[in-house]
């Protein structure tokens, strides 16, 4: 998702190429009176509890909860994480190169540099027209979920087993909610998980959502391969109705 530490543009990640549309477009917006302010935050779901990527880890000592913002609303915030106030693309890679050197990463039989958790990169966007009295806010949220992993490949035993385990769960769970929306069942159990819960507005509200599938080319994969385009094709026939301007 972030890329190499100094990516050229046709080697930068999805969150750096995300961030530049964006402050190109609101530039662009200037012209037309409005004016954006921009807040970052980044965090991991790891073992299913959330993990603020922004700070060092022996700060860490701080429980994160999500919870709703108010009664009357079904946004949601994680208390005690880190909102970071941005200005320009620069200062969010800033950001991202600290959450990169934060993130839990660890040496598998399958793969020498192995995600062990989620990770979710928020960037959020509140713009304002002072002629028209008009105010916009808007939330992207960029996602790096950790492979699904087969215990008898993997040999993850110990901590790294633990690690597996919270992973293919909280990947089922979101399994789960995707097929209560598409099924458009009455209840959604987006709380199954954290990972669910954390994007509950982005699943089930008024917003628009792309998910990316990698796959495998090797034989050895096919397995895999085949359950997750399985996987892509429930989401894809997935519909959540059409998103609306955030107005204030």
């Amino acid at each position: 998702m972030e890329g190499p530490d100094d990516p050229a543009p046709s080697t930068a990640g999805m969150i750096p190429r995300a961030v530049r549309q964006i402050f190109q477009a609101s530039h662009q917006m200037e012209a037309k009176g409005w004016k954006y302010q921009f807040t970052a935050n980044f965090l991991e779901i790891y073992n299913e509890s959330l993990r603020d990527l922004l700070v060092l880890r022996p700060e860490r000592n701080v429980e994160l909860e999500i919870k709703r913002v108010n009664q009357s609303t079904e946004e949601l915030h994680v208390t005690n994480l880190s909102y970071v106030p941005v200005t320009s693309e620069g200062e969010v890679l800033k950001l991202l190169q600290t959450a990169k050197a934060n993130r839990s990463v660890a040496k598998t039989t399958l793969n020498e540099h192995s995600s062990r958790s989620h990770s979710l990169f928020q960037l959020h966007i509140e713009g304002q027209h002072a002629q028209r009295d008009a105010r916009t806010f808007s939330v992207l949220s960029l996602v790096d979920l950790a492979g699904s992993e087969r215990l008898d490949k993997s040999l993850s035993k110990g901590e790294r087993l633990k690690e597996t385990q919270a992973i293919n769960s909280s990947l089922s769970n979101l399994g789960l909610v995707i097929m209560a929306l598409s099924n458009k069942e009455a209840h959604v159990p987006y709380r199954n998980s954290k990972l669910t819960y954390l994007l509950q507005n982005s699943l089930g509200g008024s917003s628009k959502m792309l998910m990316f599938v990698n796959v495998s080319p090797l034989e050895e994969n096919f397995a895999e391969s085949l359950n997750s385009l399985r996987f892509a094709r429930k989401v894809n026939e997935c519909v959540i109705g059409t998103a609306q301007t955030n107005r204030k």
